[in-house]
């Protein structure tokens, strides 16, 4: 073997460490599902959501160590409602947080620090040079957007983070197939874009994680091995256990009731080289 051969292998071991060493502290059965009430939670946050919040906040922040990491947190939030950046900032220590989001309020609470920002921007469409990142979060984003939208900001979101890059995702997904499927509640737009274009139908529950997977799956697939997508489910592949396997209006996990009509999912990505 050639010297440049030994060193191209070298750095890919260094990276397969580098990888695992930000998913030290994390609880192992904690990759993937869905939230339920006996979820910890993160006190003493500002949020504007129905309540899941706490529970997404906490979840992320105990899943990943981003000391030193350069981060990028897509659909932030407007900083007078949700104080999640200062959350990361001052307590997870990253060397580098940049939050951006499209509202175009956020523009009024523009920051720019040494070492974190707010800023306008469109994920479908960021500001950043290719591989910036080592990890991205997406906190109950996704589904506020188009389907074309909501591929270009997986492209952009593949494109911005390294090779070694991992995706912290969160996903709004409703908890009442029968409720009517329309614009009416201000959330749900991927599903129903997804619905128009015939890419998805309601059957046995609404549109949900392992569907949401199959769509980036170029891009983005779990970070957990032993996991894998299984019809409307997630499984292990060497045992019994089941990580998703969300039923229609199941009083189990986290909901917000009616008229919200949400419920919550979670999954840690890697990136697809």
């Amino acid at each position: 073997m050639n010297k440049n051969n030994t060193f191209t292998l070298s750095l890919l071991f260094l990276s397969i460490i580098n990888i695992h060493a930000m998913v030290t502290n994390q609880q192992k059965d904690k990759h993937v599902g869905v939230f339920t009430r006996s979820d910890k939670i993160l006190r003493g946050i500002k949020f504007g959501n129905w309540g899941s919040r706490p529970y997404e906040y906490e979840w992320v922040a105990s899943l990943v160590s981003i000391k030193g990491k350069d981060v990028i947190d897509l659909g932030v939030g407007l900083p007078s409602q949700y104080n999640w950046f200062a959350h990361v900032v001052n307590n997870l220590h990253p060397n580098f947080y940049a939050g951006i989001d499209c509202d175009g309020r956020v523009k009024k609470e523009l920051i720019t620090e040494n070492n974190y920002e707010i800023k306008y921007m469109n994920m479908a469409d960021l500001g950043y040079k290719s591989n910036a990142f080592d990890i991205a979060y997406c906190i109950s984003t996704f589904e506020h957007i188009p389907y074309e939208t909501f591929i270009e900001a997986i492209k952009e979101a593949h494109r911005v983070l390294k090779d070694n890059g991992l995706l912290v995702i969160t996903l709004d997904e409703e908890w009442d197939k029968d409720q009517p499927t329309n614009y009416s509640n201000g959330w749900n737009t991927l599903e129903l874009s997804l619905i128009e274009k015939g890419i998805f139908k309601r059957e046995k529950r609404s549109f949900g994680l392992p569907e949401f997977l199959s769509l980036i799956k170029d891009y983005f697939i779990l970070y957990q091995d032993d996991a894998k997508v299984d019809g409307n489910r997630i499984v292990s592949k060497s045992s019994n256990k089941v990580y998703y396997d969300r039923k229609d209006k199941d009083p189990s996990i986290l909901n917000s009731g009616l008229p919200t009509n949400s419920c919550v999912s979670y999954a840690l990505l890697r990136k697809v080289k």
